[in-house]
């Protein structure tokens, strides 16, 4: 059985690339920076960057800009000094830095106020982009960077998962596993991830309004050319490629599925490996080309907290500052979304981003012994450790062993979103703030990095088994039923059972987070308890209904379809 499964995924996979590739031609939207177009410059400290564009925001209150219009040859913006600066340095184009609906509403404040410029001589951006901050209405402007992914190639004589038992997570299973952790979504910004890889398809995450025949994978009926979810995207159904603009988020660079297995390679199904995610989606966004250029790493950000990531991961960065992508980042937190970031891999205590970008969790590598690894930045901006030296993880169409904090970034990404399953209405904030409580401190075994390793090494069983007041968590004393009809247009059933006697609370929630509905708020007593949803002026879209018995709760997901 299992062979056949694998040959029938493979043609699948096959199949759906040939269909895919060959709608491509008429579903590209202009989003990000097509490789095609690359012009890399590299400053005075070797950093990359786009020599032919830059980013500008402006300040809040201004007038929108006109974006890509040209009159008389010159930009137009609607704006006098922008289009006078535009003018004098030979910016032929403007126009939004995200160009596709934001729908939660902190994220898209700061998102309309971005725009990308592109000059159209030989002007240099590095020569160009400051003279836009002299403007008393554009609030910062910055180069387009163009950060490094994070790795080690290295292959030991070892045939196991060593850091999984390390850091407790086998554990940690016994109490969260299977279903419960379906409900958190972890955006992997990166190369790509192989999709159709035997232990990577059974968790990638999937768009449900863009799947069209709800059999929650994508396949070519799903492909219809309609951006059916009205989010800017055309066919997005397991993400986006920031690289080529479409809808085709595979690697050409083999990187993202190491750090997607990492996070949450599809466990207990009697393959290979397993991740620490168990079964948390993955959400594909690519962001590094062919080229292993990282061309866009903070759009798909946008793109993963507007589209229901709990989590993002990022496994490169660059020892350089940019104000605009703090911006970016302090609005993705808003969203109530935890960015995960690797430390690096330059032995030293520099600061590299976003990984220490506030609102970020900067993570660096232990060996088996939580000895910080030979190759890993440290310093007092680090946040956690985490396993990053042998790791066996999914690779290209199989499994390879390396070193990296590319590594150990997404296993902790996989254990919050353990937690953003287990806890669903945890903040980012009090993730995070378990994952450190919890960690074992390794201070005394790292003489000499005393403090700069952040919180410990994290231990994923203490933090499944602790709540935010260090209480044992309590046997949860109900069942909740999946709703029926699902999907449904006006009106569906909800049954659950209660086992005593008590308080329950049965509420609705949307896909951000934001509370629709309460249909139950009552005490009630032990037994089966059926309730009926209106949801005739709810708009369609997926929801969450939550139910709360004592201190215990649970959820599950729904879908109005109209």
């Amino acid at each position: 059985m299992l062979e056949f499964f694998s040959i029938r995924l493979k043609k699948i996979g096959k199949m759906m690339k040939v269909v895919i590739s060959a709608l491509l031609f008429v579903l590209l939207v202009g989003i990000g920076v097509g490789e095609e177009s690359l012009s890399i410059g590299v400053d005075e400290d070797g950093n990359k960057y786009l020599t032919d564009r830059f980013v500008i925001m402006m300040k809040p209150g201004t007038a929108p800009l006109i974006t890509n219009r040209v009159i008389s040859g010159r930009v137009y913006t609607g704006n006098d000094q922008v289009d006078m600066l535009c003018a004098e340095n030979d910016i032929i184009k403007v126009e939004p830095y995200y160009p596709a609906r934001v729908r939660g509403e902190k994220l898209r404040a700061l998102v309309n106020r971005l725009y990308t410029l592109t000059i159209g001589s030989e002007i240099d951006a590095i020569d160009v982009y400051g003279y836009f901050s002299v403007s008393n209405e554009v609030e910062s402007s910055g180069l387009w960077r163009v950060p490094e992914p994070f790795y080690t190639p290295n292959d030991p004589d070892i045939d196991q998962q060593w850091h999984l038992a390390h850091i407790h997570a086998l554990e940690a299973w016994d109490t969260i596993r299977g279903d419960t952790t379906k409900h958190s979504i972890i955006g992997i910004i990166d190369t790509g991830i192989n999709w159709d890889h035997l232990d990577l398809a059974p968790n990638i995450w999937v768009n449900e309004l863009e799947d069209l025949n709800h059999n929650g994978t994508i396949d070519p009926e799903d492909l219809n050319g309609i951006d059916d979810d009205n989010n800017g995207f055309v066919d997005d159904v397991i993400g986006w490629d920031f690289t080529d603009n479409d809808n085709y988020p595979t690697e050409d660079l083999t990187h993202g599925s190491g750090v997607a297995g990492c996070a949450s390679e599809a466990t207990d199904n009697g393959i290979l490996g397993a991740g620490m995610g168990f079964s948390t989606r993955l959400m594909c966004l690519k962001a590094i080309n062919s080229q292993g250029q990282l061309i866009g790493g903070y759009l798909p950000m946008i793109y993963a907290a507007d589209n229901g990531a709990q989590i993002i991961n990022c496994s490169w960065g660059i020892p350089v500052y940019n104000q605009i992508e703090q911006d970016i980042i302090n609005a993705v937190w808003e969203e109530d979304v935890l960015i995960i970031a690797a430390a690096g891999a330059n032995q030293n205590q520099q600061e590299i981003f976003p990984a220490a970008y506030e609102h970020v969790m900067a993570v660096a590598a232990t060996d088996q012994n939580d000895h910080l690894a030979s190759f890993s930045s440290y310093g007092t901006w680090i946040d956690i450790c985490a396993p990053g030296v042998d790791i066996l993880m999914t690779w290209d169409d199989g499994f390879e062993i390396l070193s990296g904090t590319s590594f150990s970034s997404p296993i902790v990404a996989g254990l919050a979103g353990l937690l953003r399953a287990w806890y669903p209405y945890y903040t980012n904030d009090e993730t995070q703030q378990l994952i450190e409580d919890s960690a074992d401190s390794i201070d005394h075994l790292n003489p000499g990095y005393e403090g700069l390793l952040g919180a410990g090494r994290i231990n994923a069983l203490a933090c499944i088994t602790t709540n935010i007041d260090d209480q044992q968590l309590k046997p949860i004393q109900f069942t909740l039923s999946q709703n029926y009809p699902n999907p449904f247009n006006s009106s569906t059933v909800i049954k659950y059972n209660i086992t005593i006697n008590a308080d329950v609370k049965l509420e609705i929630y949307d896909l951000l987070g934001r509370k629709v509905e309460t249909l139950i708020s009552e005490n009630q007593h032990a037994g089966m308890h059926t309730v009926i949803w209106d949801a005739r002026e709810i708009p369609t879209g997926i929801y969450f209904y939550e139910i709360q018995v004592g201190n215990c709760s649970q959820f599950k997901k729904c879908l109005i379809l109209r």
